[in-house]
């Protein structure tokens, strides 16, 4: 990816922008080895690293002898991992290297380029298929490819007692409101105390102020009480 000559973050003639592990660095050659791109992010030795490159979607190894073209578009993203082997798993059929035996949700979906409208399905031959949740990992150490697909995602969750399914990630306060009360009452006095229990390792319990929102789970419930002013 050439830089523009006004970027502060030239140097020289280096005129090639990467990024890896979220780290930008720049040269002056348009073309390099991933044993170069290793070292000059300070991934030393190279030799005991694995160079991962993101496409979106996407997520391919790169051997130390294999040359990068720099230049062309969309191939100046990487992760570098310490490891001496790569992890293999499809996405939608697609298949992924990484350079770790666990890849987190949040990765996955990045990868991928999956919506927030998509759910992340990890399959299974031995078990009933499961949705990969926020803040969980998937194990990629095991024997065979992992499979993963995508889907229209559904969460199932308990609203004062009531089964009730969403398509969204995230909840805001009025939208748990309203799944609680139809029609919901209104009023000068009128106030609403939302709290929620079950819900992912990043929340797993906590109140909903006004105007907040909350991620959510399969299974997660919430308790809204109506009440009055004093």
């Amino acid at each position: 990816m050439p830089l523009d000559d006004a970027s502060p973050e030239i140097s020289g003639n280096e005129r090639y922008a990467f990024t890896v592990n979220g780290v930008r660095y720049a040269t002056n050659d348009p073309v390099k080895e991933g044993r170069d791109l290793l070292q000059k992010a300070g991934f030393n030795p190279a030799s005991e690293h694995v160079l991962i490159e993101l496409k979106h979607p996407g997520a391919t190894s790169v051997g130390l002898d294999e040359e990068v073209d720099l230049s062309q578009p969309g191939r100046e993203e990487f992760r570098a991992f310490r490891s001496d082997r790569t992890f293999n798993f499809t996405i939608d059929e697609r298949g992924y290297e990484w350079g770790a035996p666990t890849i987190t949700e949040d990765e996955l979906r990045a990868i991928s380029d999956t919506p927030e409208n998509k759910a992340l399905i990890l399959e299974r031959t031995d078990q009933p298929d499961h949705m990969i949740e926020p803040g969980t990992s998937v194990d990629l150490d095991g024997s065979g490819t992992e499979h993963i697909r995508t889907e229209q995602r559904e969460y199932e969750i308990v609203v004062n007692a009531r089964k009730v399914k969403v398509t969204s990630r995230d909840l805001t306060y009025a939208q748990v409101v309203a799944l609680a009360f139809n029609p919901v009452p209104t009023g000068p006095d009128v106030i609403f105390t939302v709290t929620y229990r079950k819900g992912p390792p990043a929340n797993p319990k906590g109140t909903l102020p006004e105007g907040g929102t909350v991620t959510i789970k399969n299974g997660m419930i919430f308790v809204v009480t109506q009440t009055n002013r004093s």
